[in-house]
C-alpha cells in the first residue's frame, strides 16, 4: 500500500508510482529522438549541435527510464555520477543488467566525451565530431527495442497497483508528492 496524504477534501498526495515515472521518462526519450530525426532530416550541418544533443538527451531518458523500472528511485537518478554522463548511466544500467545493444557504448562514450563541459549547450570552443544520423539512428531504435518490454511491464504493474490503490479517492484530485 502506498503513502497518500490528504491535503484537503478532494486533493491528496502520493509519490509518483516509479513505473509510471519509468513509462513518462520513455515517452519522454521518444519525443527527443523523433526532434533528433526530424532535425537531422534537415541536412543542414549548422544544427549539429542542437540535433547531437537532443540524441543525447533522448538516450539518457531511455537509460534513465530502464533503471527505473527496475527500482532506482528519482533521488538516485540526481546523483552526479547518473546526471547527465551517458557513459555512467550505462554503467549503472549494465548492473541490472541491460540487454546487448550493438555499438550502444560507443556512442554513449563518444557522446559523454563531446558533453562533458556541457559543449553540446554552451559554446566552449571544443572541436566536437558529432556522430552521424545513420550511424546514431539505429543504435537508438534498437536500445527502445531492447528496453521498451522492461519499461512497458513496469508501467502496467504501476498503473494496477495505482488503480487499486486510489480506487476508495474516485473524484478527487491525486497529485505526485516527488
Amino acid at each position: 500500500m502506498v503513502q497518500l496524504t490528504q491535503i484537503n477534501q478532494s486533493l491528496w498526495e502520493m509519490p509518483q508510482p516509479l513505473g509510471l515515472f519509468s513509462g513518462d521518462l520513455f515517452d519522454r526519450g521518444s519525443d527527443y529522438l523523433s526532434a533528433f530525426k526530424a532535425l537531422s532530416q534537415l541536412s543542414n550541418l549548422r544544427h549539429r549541435h542542437a540535433e547531437s544533443f537532443l540524441l543525447t538527451h533522448s538516450l539518457e531518458l531511455f537509460l534513465k527510464s530502464f533503471l527505473v523500472a527496475h527500482g532506482t528511485r528519482k533521488s538516485e537518478l540526481g546523483r552526479k555520477a547518473l546526471r547527465h554522463n551517458l557513459s555512467h548511466i550505462l554503467d549503472e544500467c549494465d548492473r541490472v543488467p541491460i540487454p546487448q545493444v550493438p555499438m550502444l557504448r560507443a556512442l554513449c562514450n563518444q557522446l559523454s566525451e563531446m558533453n562533458s563541459d556541457f559543449d553540446l549547450r554552451y559554446p566552449s570552443g571544443y572541436n566536437l565530431s558529432i556522430p552521424k544520423p545513420d550511424f546514431s539512428i539505429p543504435v537508438a531504435d534498437a536500445l527502445i527495442t531492447a528496453i521498451k518490454p522492461f519499461v512497458d511491464n513496469a508501467r502496467v504493474k504501476a498503473q494496477l497497483n495505482y488503480a487499486a490503490d486510489t480506487r476508495h479517492l474516485k473524484g478527487c484530485k491525486i497529485r505526485w508528492s516527488d
